[in-house]
């Protein structure tokens, strides 16, 4: 059975939000029950308890990943994190592309990640059967050109439901929408937002226009 893992930002050593954190035990859960056949997951405050971050790292944004699998929690791990640059991003066509629960195996992801790169780009936007879904490590939100007050979408169809994408729902930020990718080119939309559970709405943000095409 594969195994999943929960990314979850630790600030100065201290937990997020309640309300972020039930949005990482939904998940968890969600992921139990449809991945596993369980009737309940666990807490994430469970499995930062067990393994409290590290008097050294408890400055400062880190990384704490939670592994897990039918039998429970595999491992945490903490790291410091730094966020990504991206000037950039590649369209890809993966009509096969399927990542509905957060699982530990990344490749064929990371495989796109590397082609992007490759080509000069700080990640890959995957397009699946025409629609728009992430990149290999973030939901997306496209803002509506000439729009006030400012009117942001997120694809209803994306490869993940992060948690943050979640959250910006909740909060009314963005909303969904099917976005085709020729929305990309036709002037609807001038700016491009990527967001995680590391990196909130507005910190990586990029032109529509430096969006490129390998489609």
């Amino acid at each position: 059975m594969c195994l999943c893992v929960e990314t979850i930002r630790i600030a100065d050593g201290g937990l997020p939000s309640p309300e972020i954190l039930a949005l990482h035990r939904e998940r968890i859960d969600r992921t139990c029950r449809g991945l596993y056949g369980l009737t309940g997951g666990f807490g994430p405050e469970a499995a930062l308890a067990a393994v409290p971050v590290p008097p050294a790292l408890r400055s400062g944004v880190v990384k704490c990943r939670v592994v897990y699998g039918p039998s429970g929690i595999v491992k945490v791990e903490y790291q410091p994190y730094v966020p990504p640059r991206i000037g950039s991003l590649l369209a890809v066509a993966d009509d096969d592309a399927e990542y509905a629960y957060k699982y530990c195996d990344r490749s064929r992801l990371t495989a796109w990640h590397e082609r992007a790169v490759a080509a000069g780009c700080g990640d890959a936007l995957i397009v699946r059967r025409g629609q728009v879904t992430d990149t290999t490590f973030c939901n997306v939100a496209f803002r509506v050109a000439g729009g006030s007050p400012k009117v942001w979408h997120t694809p209803a169809e994306p490869l993940l439901r992060g948690t943050m994408r979640e959250y910006l729902l909740r909060r009314r930020t963005v909303t969904v929408r099917d976005i085709p990718v020729s929305a990309l080119t036709d002037g609807f939309y001038d700016l491009a937002a990527l967001f995680n559970a590391m990196n909130g709405f507005g910190s990586l943000i990029l032109p529509v226009g430096r969006i490129m095409s390998a489609l």
